[in-house]
């Protein structure tokens, strides 16, 4: 699987799972593991590590290569410019300007 479709099975698999307080959310690969990183305006909860393995359920379903999930959700201010974002981007929030 290549690269691009490998972004669009992630993405698609995060639509409508977005929850309130969500700031970022990265995507890492290594080899037959699936990381997701989650960046947060505030303390994560069961929920949100709920809706995070249901995605993560969904791109694993779709790549069978994929045998192990890491979740790593933080709550934090950093300026999401200094937030890793992994391989990549599934979401960042529009924060507007900071002075």
């Amino acid at each position: 699987m290549n690269e691009n479709d490998f972004k669009l099975i992630v993405f698609s698999s995060f639509l409508g799972a977005i929850r309130n307080g969500v700031r970022a959310i990265a995507y890492d690969r290594c080899g037959s593991t699936i990381s997701i990183h989650g960046y947060l305006d505030r303390t994560p909860d069961d929920e949100d590590y709920g809706v995070v393995n249901m995605a993560i359920s969904e791109i694993m379903a779709s790549c069978p290569s994929l045998t192990r999930q890491k979740i790593e959700l933080l709550g934090t201010d950093e300026p999401i410019g200094r937030l890793n974002s992994y391989k990549g981007w599934v979401f960042v929030r529009h924060e507007g300007d900071h002075e």
